[in-house]
């Protein structure tokens, strides 16, 4: 018995977002950061439905939900973007997490009026930002087979 195409095109969108073994090249890549950005938004809307009446814990908890799932779905995508480029999952630290800290950590030295400090954390942030949107959404894959498997084609 064969599947359905509309159960395999659920199949792939789940394993994009949410898997992190095989490839993806660049459109797909933009593609996952979309999607990924929309399911986080729609868990926000529902926390936000959800909390109310709560109390703190509540927030807590729906905060914790949605920063692990935001992490989760954007680490997928990337690891997968990564493994094209011929990289390790591991690279995520570097390329999916230290921009981001660098800009919650310049945001906190600037709220803390410690100028000098943060201006440089804003550039190192930005600069990263920039590496990323170049090596992982320009960048062609590998070629070809690499460790982490066939360059898959367009399926027809």
């Amino acid at each position: 018995m064969t599947e359905s195409p509309a159960r395999r095109l659920i199949a792939a969108f789940v394993d994009l977002v949410f898997g992190h073994d095989g490839r993806i090249g660049r459109l797909r890549y933009w593609l996952g950061l979309m999607a990924a950005t929309a399911i986080v938004g729609f868990a926000a809307g529902l926390a936000d439905g959800a909390v109310p009446g709560t109390g703190d814990i509540g927030r807590y908890v729906a905060f914790v939900f949605i920063v692990g799932l935001m992490i989760w779905t954007h680490s997928a995508v990337t690891v997968k973007r990564l493994h094209d480029r011929n990289r390790s999952g591991l690279w995520y630290f570097l390329y999916g997490l230290a921009p981001p800290v660098l800009l919650l950590w310049a945001i906190y030295l600037h709220a803390e009026k410690q100028f000098d400090a943060a201006s440089p954390m804003y550039v190192f942030a930005a600069l990263g930002f920039f590496w990323v949107t170049i090596e992982l959404g320009l960048m062609r894959g590998t070629a070809g087979p690499n460790r982490f498997g066939p360059h898959k084609q367009r399926q027809s």
